[in-house]
């Protein structure tokens, strides 16, 4: 046996099970909200904040035992990441999109890059930028790294970058891979907050390289937005976990599902605080929790938000047979399967946004209406992850019919 192969990194709490790591979540939920404001000044959540998940083990939520994680399933990671974004709806984006790929440096990198990477304590968290926006140049040492990659949310904090690029050897084009980059190789820009309508705690900042040289088993061949599978995964053979054999387009939009699931919940809670802390307008205003406008607006709201959880959770299920299935099937992910998973969260996120968009409409101008209202705040947050591209569901519904019909499925980008 090698020395890299006898490399283990214990777990802080190795008796740790998922409920616990989701309550604690939840019970940070006061703490997140009335650090709200804060939050979306700053651009990310508070370094308090982020020693609060550090202790509390979210960052390790999906990374492998053998390397300090504590290796919980999805489904997991899905309900601590509604917790945290019912608490502050951009503090959950930025964790999530940090914390949420231990899923791709324990699937897509090889042992020694891992070693690497998450030695000598398991700390990592990476934003994953899809889109090559730079450039991998093949050098003597490994690769060299150039360029600039917009919205790496979960930046902030993050101690690695894992970013899509395109492969030059020996002058020449050759495909598309995917970079390891820690920390110290990119420089994060404070290009964010300042310009973004909502989730301006999100950390979606920019991070840009110059000739920065990464080894070479810290670059993967293959593209993160083809639904043929071309990234290899020897995760599943190192660890024996087919939650590392996944496909990214499969896990991908169950991220950014999570965090507005966690959204709408967040307006719920602050509609109920307004119907049963505030009057109907008029000399003979009565409690609005009592008046049946605001219990039909409630109730609905609550119903579709609750229904949007259950989608989003069943489809956290189903990606996890998937991966089972595919680490015994040498044929891998189906496509139509894929892309029903985003089908599926899709609609989660309108069922979502119709009732966060509802109970904004009834609030009022004095909170909806009114800048630095929480309320705002979270109407703000949801309607700017409606433009990231992922949730453009026109786009993405001819792909599922393509794969349904066995037609060429088009490309994402």
């Amino acid at each position: 046996m090698t020395e890299l192969a006898r490399v283990t990194i214990p777990q802080p709490e190795p008796d740790l099970q998922p409920a616990e790591l989701i309550a604690r979540a939840r019970a940070m939920r006061e703490h997140l909200r009335e650090e709200g404001q804060a939050t979306e000044d700053r651009g990310t959540y508070s370094p308090e904040t982020h020693q609060m998940f550090r202790d509390a083990g979210f960052y390790r939520t999906l990374l492998p035992r053998r390397f300090g994680g504590y290796e919980f399933d999805v489904t997991t990671f899905l309900q601590v990441v509604i917790e945290i974004a019912r608490g502050c709806p951009g503090t959950g984006w930025c964790l999530c999109l940090a914390a949420g790929h231990g899923v791709h440096i324990g699937g897509f990198f090889n042992e020694k890059a891992q070693s690497d990477a998450l030695s000598p304590d398991g700390e990592f968290a990476a934003p994953l930028r899809g889109i090559p926006m730079g450039t991998a140049t093949k050098v003597a040492e490994g690769w060299q790294i150039d360029g600039m990659w917009d919205y790496c949310s979960g930046s902030p904090y993050s101690t690695h970058a894992i970013v899509a690029v395109r492969l030059i050897e020996d002058g020449a084009p050759t495909g598309e891979g995917l970079a390891l980059v820690p920390r110290k190789g990119w420089i994060l820009m404070d290009d964010w907050r300042h310009r973004a309508f909502g989730m301006r705690g999100s950390g979606s900042n920019s991070i840009t390289m110059d000739a920065t040289v990464i080894p070479d088993e810290c670059l993967v061949r293959g593209s993160l937005l083809k639904f043929d599978g071309e990234l290899k995964s020897p995760g599943y053979e190192l660890h024996g976990n087919p939650m590392y054999a996944g496909h990214p387009l499969g896990y991908l939009q169950l991220e950014i599902t999570s965090i507005l699931v966690g959204c709408a919940y967040a307006a719920l809670d602050e509609y109920e605080r307004i119907i049963t802390t505030k009057k109907t307008p008029g000399p003979h205003g009565v409690a609005r929790v009592n008046s049946p406008d605001m219990q039909r607006y409630w109730g609905l709201a609550a119903g579709k938000i609750r229904a949007s959880e259950e989608v989003l959770l069943a489809m956290g299920r189903f990606y996890t047979k998937l991966c089972i299935e595919a680490a015994e099937d040498e044929k891998g992910f189906d496509t139509e399967q894929i892309t029903s998973i985003n089908a599926s969260t899709h609609h989660a996120v309108n069922l979502a946004w119709e009732a966060v968009e509802l109970l904004f409409r009834t609030s009022g101008t004095s909170e909806g209406g009114t800048n630095g209202s929480r309320m705002q705040r979270y109407y703000r947050d949801f309607s700017t992850a409606r433009t990231n591209i992922g949730l453009q569901y026109e786009s993405y519904a001819p792909r599922f019919a393509q794969a349904h019909f066995g037609l060429d499925v088009a490309a994402l980008v």
